[in-house]
């Protein structure tokens, strides 16, 4: 199966950040040493780091059968650094107030969008996300907060097993 891993957020905000440093270390354990570029064929594993959403992030994963999204998560409703994981039909689809532009389409709207056009997307039971409970996510900083930092293992054990790299 075709698997696409993407750390999403901004590494210069803080703990927006925390997807982009999950994804790096899946890479970085994926990668045999010296690092040679992983096979994107039948059964291959890419990893990408993005600060995308909406209608760019769907156009980026055409092509893949599965999609591990890893990114903050700032609800309150967990503690600091409690990682979660969840598959994207489980959510709701929020229409309105998602996005910093007019222009664009919540990340199921992308999808169901990009379906209609016939291009080539996993199932929203197909994309999983792995989450880390983040609050300091608009701080101009690369550092992660002490307890976001803590729960990268524990993320890139999750995203390991979702891959099957484990």
């Amino acid at each position: 199966m075709k698997t696409l891993i993407i750390g999403l957020g901004n590494p210069i905000l803080g703990d927006d950040g925390v997807g982009w440093k999950v994804a790096q270390e899946v890479e970085r354990q994926l990668l045999p040493s010296p690092p040679a570029p992983l096979p994107v064929g039948e059964g291959g594993i890419a990893v990408e780091c993005f600060s995308l959403a909406g209608i760019s992030l769907m156009e980026r994963i055409i092509g893949y059968q599965r999609v591990i999204l890893i990114d903050s998560l700032n609800t309150g409703q967990y503690a600091q650094g409690e990682v979660v994981t969840f598959s994207l039909d489980s959510l709701e689809d929020l229409l309105h107030g998602h996005s910093a532009s007019a222009h664009d389409l919540s990340l199921k709207g992308a999808l169901k969008l990009g379906r209609s056009m016939g291009a080539d997307l996993p199932r929203d039971e197909d994309i999983q996300v792995v989450a880390i409970e983040a609050a300091h996510v608009y701080d101009f900083t690369e550092e992660l907060t002490p307890e976001v930092a803590a729960a990268v293992p524990k993320a890139v054990e999750m995203v390991m097993n979702l891959a099957g790299a484990r």
